[in-house]
């Protein structure tokens, strides 16, 4: 597959992306309405009500729009942008009910600074305040590169509720039974630095985030994390500074994660580094995910 012919201009420094994402989607005669949420502005795609079932549950996907300046944002997340504007094409044109929903986040980037600074986090607040958080969350973050797709572990709240541990392990399941069929590694369920997947699963929304990695990396990365205390838990905080030095003096510390993973917020996630096969591979994904119409379970 070959990259669409405006991703690059998606990548300029002067580009106006909430505008992009709704003026290509307007091209493909899909509606969108902005979300304002605490400053931040979410792009939701306005499916006809009659593609909607309440006796079936909601499938809610989600890709964040911002990126940290200074950056193209090739990987992080153009591509979860470009991959969620072709499924919106596809789920637009089909005449049945699928009870899909599409969101692009605004300021996930800021999670950095804590996951209630998220714009993910203020708006699965919102959805709950509405009654409006049914159903299961996919993020798809950083899926331009590698042929190897990753579920990202996350750790749950502390003394979270037995239910939505259920709710949150069966989603998880759901989703390795999709990815496996198209990855050449086991089902693979790796740390690794949280999404907007945080925002929704702080606020009781069962997430799950999906990116993907070249196979030598995934299979380093899985030596590294056998051998280096610490790294785990490192990466899954977006603290990779606090693991020391000596617990591997061979490495320096960001060669024990995945080089993809190392170009992200930095001048290094450019077009160049992103593998055109894997939108291909996320777009199967996404077409499974789709077509999964269970009904909502008896409480």
């Amino acid at each position: 597959m070959a990259l669409p012919s405006d991703y690059l201009d998606f990548l300029q420094p002067d580009c106006d992306r909430k505008e992009f994402i709704q003026k290509r989607l307007m091209d493909c005669g899909i509606k969108s309405s902005v979300l304002v949420i605490e400053g931040k502005n979410h792009i939701y795609v306005d499916f006809a009500s009659s593609c909607y079932n309440p006796q079936y549950k909601l499938k809610t996907l989600v890709a964040h729009y911002d990126r940290v300046p200074g950056t193209q944002g090739a990987n992080d997340n153009s591509s979860g942008v470009f991959a969620l504007i072709e499924a919106a094409k596809k789920i637009a044109a089909l005449d049945t009910i699928h009870n899909v929903r599409i969101i692009f986040t605004d300021g996930e980037e800021e999670g950095r600074f804590g996951v209630a600074s998220q714009g993910a986090f203020s708006l699965a607040k919102k959805l709950r305040e509405l009654n409006f958080d049914e159903g299961d969350i996919f993020v798809f973050d950083c899926i331009g590169r590698g042929d190897v797709p990753v579920i990202c572990e996350i750790d749950l709240p502390p003394k979270v509720e037995k239910n939505f541990a259920r709710k949150y392990q069966t989603l998880v399941s759901q989703t390795q039974n999709v990815v496996s069929r198209y990855s050449p590694l086991p089902n693979l369920v790796l740390p690794s630095s949280f999404s907007d997947n945080a925002g929704f699963v702080a606020n009781g929304i069962p997430a799950v985030a999906i990116t993907m990695l070249p196979k030598d990396e995934v299979i380093n990365y899985m030596s590294n994390l056998k051998r280096i205390p610490g790294l785990r838990q490192s990466v899954m905080n977006r603290r990779l500074e606090d693991i020391p030095s000596k617990v591997a003096p061979e490495y320096i510390l960001r060669e024990s994660i995945p080089l993809t993973w190392r170009y992200i917020h930095t001048e290094f996630d450019k077009v160049t580094t992103l593998t055109p096969n894997s939108f291909n591979i996320i777009s199967k994904i996404i077409d499974d995910i789709v077509r999964l119409n269970y009904l909502k379970p008896v409480m």
